[in-house]
């Protein structure tokens, strides 16, 4: 009964409609203006509904606005920590080394690490953000704080590949420092060996001979090379075991303190003219 009443009353609506469009004007003029009367507020009505939703999509346009301008913002900012903790890294290692090149007059060079791994199984190396256009060379040495990261290999105008202190082609001369000290020997009395890479995680200790015994846990550490530009005293890692077997040297195990692929940032060493000078006219700088 519902549904018939209202299919009634719209039919009434229609009809009425279309008699006020059928009779003359001069008939149905005042029908018409009634009708229009009571459509106006109606009219009204819908244009001030209409209004609200454009006002509300301004306001989401300006919040939309403010919320782009705020993720701009804490993207700066983020920008600006992190160059912030790049720089505080850079000069936590330039301290490190000031203790072990301060008397040397060793120039340092900031470098990004751009590929801390190698693609091929066959070399242990490293791609550092430092070219030829920044004062890379061939044979310099990277350090990140007072530790040995390898040897700088080849070199591009904006890049440098890095061989790394676990290559097999890495070689330094080097020296086991006892946990305990004995009384009365220096460091430049201790007598050295050579350092080499194995291919693996680690290196080697060979050729090591002198009376002080190599342990477990001795600090291996580098002797001066001015001719390779190695200052003295920079860190190539840790004893981790001492096979003295039937031989007349001992084999050492050194593992190196860095892993390489966790490395951000990193320094070259510049050593001065006089440096390799000294060794080539066979004096000491």
């Amino acid at each position: 009964m519902g549904s018939r009443r209202r299919r009634s009353s719209s039919w009434i609506f229609v009809g009425f409609s279309v008699l006020l469009l059928v009779l003359p004007s001069g008939l149905s003029q005042k029908s018409r203006l009634t009708a229009l009367a009571g459509f106006l507020p109606v009219q009204s009505l819908s244009r001030w509904t209409f209004r609200f939703p454009g006002s509300w999509s301004t306001n989401a346009g300006e919040l939309e606005t403010l919320r782009t301008q705020n993720d701009f913002l804490k993207d700066e900012a983020g920008k600006k920590d992190r160059e912030i903790r790049r720089l505080s890294l850079l000069l936590e290692q330039a301290q490190g080394m000031k203790q072990s090149v301060r008397d040397q007059n060793f120039r340092m060079l900031a470098a990004d690490v751009l590929f801390p791994t190698d693609s091929s199984a066959w070399r242990k190396s490293i791609t550092i953000t430092l070219g030829t256009r920044d004062g890379a060379e061939k044979g310099l040495l990277v350090v990140y704080n007072n530790q040995v990261v390898g040897r700088i290999l080849e070199t591009g105008p904006w890049t440098s590949r890095v061989q790394t202190v676990t290559d097999p082609g890495f070689r330094a001369g080097a020296v086991a420092v006892p946990k305990t000290t004995p009384a009365g020997i220096s460091f430049s009395e201790r007598h050295g060996g050579v350092y080499e890479g194995t291919s693996g995680e680690s290196g080697q200790l060979k050729w090591l001979g002198g009376e002080n015994p190599v342990e477990n846990g001795a600090a291996v550490l580098t002797t001066e090379d001015p001719l390779n530009g190695v200052p003295r005293g920079l860190s190539l890692g840790r004893v981790t075991s001492v096979n003295t077997g039937r031989g007349a040297f001992p084999k050492v195990d050194v593992e190196p303190l860095l892993d390489f692929r966790s490395l951000e940032h990193v320094m070259v060493l510049v050593p001065p003219p006089d440096f390799r000078a000294a060794a080539l006219s066979g004096g000491r700088p």
